[in-house]
């Protein structure tokens, strides 16, 4: 038996192990750990994320549901409209970065996006369908008029058969496919009074993004085709190299450091200021930093709402089990609280606060797309019921109509994600314009549409097996490692006292025995 001394050496050991496996495992390797985090995940020439980061290697799912109206007749007559939702239309959307310039931590660029029809995922809707909506461009010309030109509305009622044909009403009925690319005429065959009217909107269709120009001079309509295989302005971005943290987050978008959609605010003696909605905050949506904080907002530019979008930590959950934190945006996200957002043009009597803003749960896009459509939830979720009230047909659930994303805390990962919004109109009666004089003030829902993407299979085997396979082994490991190392000090600190009690326990034994009472 070794003894006391064997005892020491076993605790010294234990003790050099606890000590070594704590600072290699709480501090060495989870430098190592972030290193290779960043070598992973910041945009360097050459490597998979950059390529990545160019070509989003899989397809996005975009759908777009229809608010189909069931009674027309009535509606016209100032019934209560009821509309029921049609689709999914379902396009496979792939997104491209076209690189311009990389220069140490700034990269430029721009965005570009195809959209191709998914006959499967739709099924059994097609392009060729045939859906009863409100007239976004009716309603969107006749609002314009009427701010713009209001002593000529009379002269313009009697225009309005040149001007829009067939679909000269406050309700169109459309093939989809027209709708969302190919185009609804606008100015086709005006005639002598038509063509005064359209030389009136060919001059402010310039600023509307759904209007485009023909090369007979007539103008087409569609929801999406000024989407479809058009590159964005320019964005320059960080590329994580300086701070990891700032990876993807914008700097300047078309060649601005702040928006110019929303009100500035006023500031006495001086030039105003861009303010906090004119701000450009975040990523474009397609990339996020690593190392995510769930105390702190993310932010992601959406550039189709002329605005960046707050997300906030909501819970941990998981996905094909890769362990991922949920983000959303809520309620706030369109509570018009912040009055810069509030444009005062879009005038709907009963359905605007006192200040001119539109009621929680909807936000003016005027200055955003040239025309007076308003943007919300899906199904109006989280809006004023004076909105959702005016119709028959809403209903709205927050896990399939708000704005989320699900990003791997430690590289920032995009695991699942879902852009969500829904586009309305107001339909109201406009002075002097017959076919609206019935119509009851309605915030009329047109369409939503839904970006999502799910990350596929081969690319969570390939996270799982690359990176957090090893870190989940690792995870296990140190906690193994520092409690064999406790037990062997455990074992050192036994030995020794079981050593002293077994030669306190000898010694008594000896004090005690006959032989040694007789020598005393």
């Amino acid at each position: 038996m070794c003894g006391i001394p064997c005892g020491i050496v076993t605790l010294v050991i234990g003790v050099a192990f606890v000590i070594t496996s704590t600072i290699v495992g709480y501090v060495v390797i989870p430098d190592i750990i972030e290193d290779r985090v960043i070598d992973e995940m910041t945009l360097i020439d050459d490597t998979i994320q950059m390529e990545r980061f160019k070509a989003v290697p899989f397809a996005l799912n975009f759908t777009i549901r229809f608010f189909n109206i069931s009674n027309v007749d009535d509606v016209l007559a100032g019934g209560v409209p009821i509309v029921n939702e049609v689709g999914p239309y379902t396009y496979k959307l792939y997104q491209t970065r076209d690189v311009e310039e990389m220069e140490g931590d700034i990269i430029k660029y721009r965005r570009l996006e195809n959209f191709e029809f998914d006959p499967v995922a739709s099924f059994p809707n097609t392009e060729d369908d045939i859906v009863t909506i409100t007239n976004v461009a009716y309603h969107a010309v006749l609002q314009m008029a009427q701010s713009m030109f209001p002593a000529l509305m009379a002269l313009l009622s009697t225009a309005l058969s040149g001007v829009f044909g067939q679909n000269n009403s406050p309700v169109i009925r459309a093939r989809v496919r027209d709708l969302l690319f190919d185009g609804v005429p606008i100015c086709q065959n005006p005639g002598l009074f038509g063509e005064v009217a359209c030389i009136q909107i060919r001059g402010f269709a310039d600023n509307v993004q759904n209007m485009v120009l023909q090369e007979d001079g007539s103008l087409t309509f569609t929801f999406l085709a000024y989407k479809d295989n058009k590159p964005s302005n320019e964005y320059v971005a960080h590329r994580g190299l300086e701070d990891p943290l700032e990876l993807g987050k914008i700097i300047t978008y078309n060649n601005a450091s702040y928006l110019s959609y929303w009100v500035y605010d006023e500031v006495p003696d001086g030039d105003d200021e861009p303010g906090i909605c004119n701000m450009i905050n975040g990523t474009d949506s397609g990339i996020f930093p690593p190392f995510v904080d769930r105390d702190r907002s993310i932010f992601a530019i959406n550039t189709d709402i002329c605005r960046s979008v707050e997300l906030r930590y909501q819970y941990d959950t998981e996905y094909e089990g890769i362990p991922v934190v949920r983000y959303s945006a809520n309620e706030w996200f369109l509570d018009n609280d912040e009055g810069c957002f509030c444009l005062n043009v879009t005038k709907a009597s009963g359905h605007n606060r006192e200040n001119g803003c539109l009621l929680r749960g909807a936000a003016e896009l005027y200055s955003c797309v040239g025309a007076f459509l308003v943007l919300s939830y899906p199904h109006f979720l989280y809006a004023d019921f004076t909105y959702r009230n005016g119709l028959l047909g809403m209903n709205p659930v927050e896990d399939n109509h708000r704005i989320f994303v699900d990003l791997e805390p430690l590289t920032g990962t995009v695991i699942r994600a879902a852009k969500r919004a829904q586009f309305n109109i107001f339909a109201r009666p406009v002075p002097s314009i017959g076919p609206t004089q019935n119509l009851r003030t309605t915030l009329m829902p047109v369409f939503w549409i839904e970006e999502s993407m799910s990350l596929p299979k081969e690319f969570v085997e390939e996270l799982t097996d690359k990176l957090l396979s090893t870190l989940h082994l690792i995870n296990i490991l140190l906690p193994i490692a520092v409690a064999l190392s406790c037990l062997v000090v455990v074992i050192g600190i036994a030995i020794i006292v079981r050593y002293a009690l077994l030669k306190k326990y000898d010694d008594g034994i000896l004090s005690s025995s006959p032989g040694r009472s007789s020598a005393k």
